[in-house]
């Protein structure tokens, strides 16, 4: 045990993930955020991000790791991730049996039994994770102000017995002030960009949180036993923050990654204004907002957005049937994003994604066609949208998903390598409940929708090679690619071979 914090290193993992990241390469955050309190009090931190040099991520991690690194932590989403992470553990705990192993994120808060299983993995920390990692730091290294484990909010350990242990997961929100946000652990800033761009783009939270209560999500779960399910940070904290990172790192794109930033119209409004008054001129996104909030906005707020430098939005439109959006939760309707959609149609200097879930339990084939046709007829009435390929349900325990897929068949993965086979890009991801016929429908949809709406035109330049290629493939393949969407056409499906030869380069 080194018990020396000067000594004690840490090395924070991001590992690599699906071809969508190999596009949009976003900065690390759940990772500084979990370092914030460490590098407060002094621990060396250092962040290695595998989707850097995929091809060479064990030689890479090897150079960081010395005699003192006592514990590495890996961020986990569901999917391709867990086999990534799996493949870091492993090859660390070989090599290096007395490092601890720490899993934290999104996939092993949702489910964190199957990874205990896992020898390769020491601890598991879920939900928020900044305090309880310093505090697992703490009591690892042996430090005098160190809490039992039974004490630390979210951690799954082995007692001496060799059973597991869980503790609860906290109950409020975890706020990190700007100024204590690491970000001096990325080394280079380049190697992070969106889709063949030049900007240095930050993701950052204005508000945490989300009051809704969508079936497919598991931030209801999360939320549960918060008191108050939404809650914004101080408008001036988050403006200040925007200008830090302007000034500081020469951010040009600042990326809101809440998962509702529009819940309430005013405080988004309050933010535009104080970016304004401060003078940042920087480009905006926003991850979340939702059809019926995009209903309320009228077009002097959306002219109010793109005035201050917002380009992007993302959109969860979800499905394209009423009956499986109310069965949801979801609090829209079909007609609704078609109005929404052709309201920001009016406002093209604002890139507008949306995003669907086809292949629920309970849902027709029929039901499919009608969202392949509301995608039609978004990209018809708003040329500039787009459309992001399509996801299939991960039922996750705790969502009310998981509780439906149960009750058509679904039996739950019970290691981490079933989990990591549930990809939504991989053609062996098929729910019990779906039929052959429907699942080369899914399929069909999801290859095509990356042509269909010539994305790779609007967003990217064909700068380099790599994308001069694939603009010149997706020229070439869309015809077949519309055809196909809109007549439903799926034998002789070739290119999912081809897709799946080419993304193991891209």
């Amino acid at each position: 045990m080194i018990k020396d914090k000067q000594l004690a290193e840490i090395i924070m993992v991001q590992p690599n993930t699906s071809l969508t990241g190999s596009f949009v390469r976003m900065l690390p955050i759940g990772l500084l955020y979990a370092s914030a309190k460490v590098v407060k009090n002094g621990f060396p931190v250092h962040v290695f991000d595998a989707r850097i040099r995929p091809s060479s991520w064990e030689r890479d991690l090897e150079c960081k790791i010395n005699e003192n690194t006592a514990i590495i932590g890996i961020t986990v989403m569901s999917g391709v991730s867990i086999m990534e992470s799996l493949k870091i553990s492993r090859f660390v705990k070989f090599k290096y049996p007395k490092i601890r192993v720490v899993w934290g994120g999104p996939h092993v808060t949702s489910s964190p039994d199957d990874g205990m299983q896992e020898k390769a993995i020491d601890f598991i920390i879920r939900g928020y994770g900044s305090d309880s990692f310093y505090q697992l730091v703490l009591n690892i290294t042996g430090s005098p102000a160190a809490i039992p484990f039974v004490d630390i909010k979210g951690l799954s350990w082995r007692d001496e017995n060799d059973n597991v242990q869980k503790n609860e997961l906290s109950n409020e929100f975890e706020f990190i002030n700007y100024r204590e946000i690491p970000y001096h652990l990325v080394q280079n800033l380049d190697d992070y960009r969106h889709i063949d761009s030049n900007e240095t783009a930050f993701p950052l939270y204005s508000v945490m949180g989300c009051p809704y209560s969508c079936a497919f999500c598991s931030s209801p779960a999360l939320y549960s036993r918060f008191s108050k399910k939404w809650h914004p940070y101080p408008v001036k904290e988050v403006v200040e923050h925007i200008k830090m990172l302007k000034d500081r790192y020469g951010a040009t794109f600042i990326y809101f990654i809440d998962d509702d930033s529009f819940v309430d119209l005013t405080n988004i409004e309050n933010i535009i204004d104080g970016i304004k008054q401060y003078g940042i001129e920087v480009k905006l996104a926003f991850r979340g907002a939702r059809i019926n909030e995009i209903s309320k906005m009228t077009d002097s707020f959306l002219e109010k957005l793109v005035d201050a430098g917002t380009n992007t939005m993302h959109i969860g439109a979800e499905s394209g049937s009423n009956r499986l959006l109310k069965l949801l939760k979801k609090n829209i309707t079909v007609e609704e994003t078609i109005e929404a959609n052709k309201k920001l149609a009016r406002h093209t200097r604002i890139q507008v994604f949306y995003n669907f879930i086809v292949g629920f339990p309970t849902e027709t084939i029929e039901e499919t066609k009608m969202t392949r046709d509301l995608i039609l007829r978004l990209i018809k009435d708003n040329p500039s949208c787009c459309v992001i390929p399509l996801n299939k349900p991960r039922p996750l325990p705790g969502t009310g998903l998981y509780d439906m897929a149960v009750n058509h068949g679904y039996v739950a993965p019970s290691t981490l390598e079933e989990w990591g086979r549930y990809d939504v890009e991989s053609s062996d991801y098929n729910p019990v409940w779906l039929s052959k016929q429907h699942n080369a429908f899914i399929r069909m949809m999801f290859l095509c929708m990356y042509f269909i709406d010539d994305k790779i035109f609007k967003l990217s330049t064909g700068r380099n090679l790599k994308y001069k290629v694939l603009r010149l493939l997706a020229r070439m393949y869309k015809p077949v690619a519309m055809f196909r969407f809109k007549y439903g056409i799926v034998q002789l499906l070739i290119e999912d071979k081809i897709y799946s030869f080419l993304k193991k380069f891209i």
